[in-house]
């Protein structure tokens, strides 16, 4: 009968404690536009899609090595999943996103991706991101 006990206080603690895991995840990056290693004509927008509400501290467009492509952002005070730019015409090459976020936890998150501009590429598409690599503080 102890056996039993134990078993049902091990699986309310499970059915606690799962609900409460998810609550505590990590704001990510789950879609953009371009994707992630896309080869792309120059896209009209960059679209950031994320899995809860967030506020954007900083987005930064990178093309090669060092040149910042200036495309309007500021920092957002409204929380969102969803952010969209219109950008300029992009020169041919690799292109880095670099982005903050404050997520809903209070933590910040950064991450990064990159697309090339290709005169040869296909148009910019939503494209889901894998639990790519980012970092929290």
């Amino acid at each position: 009968m102890k056996i039993l006990s134990w078993l049902k206080a091990v699986m309310l603690v499970a059915i606690v404690m799962v609900p409460a895991a998810k609550a505590l995840a990590h704001n990510q990056l789950t879609s953009s536009a371009p994707g992630h290693e896309a080869v792309v004509v120059s896209p009209e927008q960059l679209v950031l899609n994320f899995n809860g509400d967030v506020r954007m501290l900083r987005l930064a467009l990178v093309h090669g090595a060092s040149h910042n492509i200036e495309f309007g952002f500021s920092p957002s005070t409204d929380a969102q999943s969803m952010f969209s730019y219109e950008l300029p015409d992009l020169m041919l090459g690799a292109h880095t996103v670099n982005w903050t976020i404050i997520g809903a936890d209070g933590h910040t998150i950064t991450g990064s991706f990159n697309f090339v501009v290709s005169d040869g590429g296909e148009e910019a598409e939503m494209q889901t991101h894998e639990q790519n690599e980012h970092h929290h503080h």
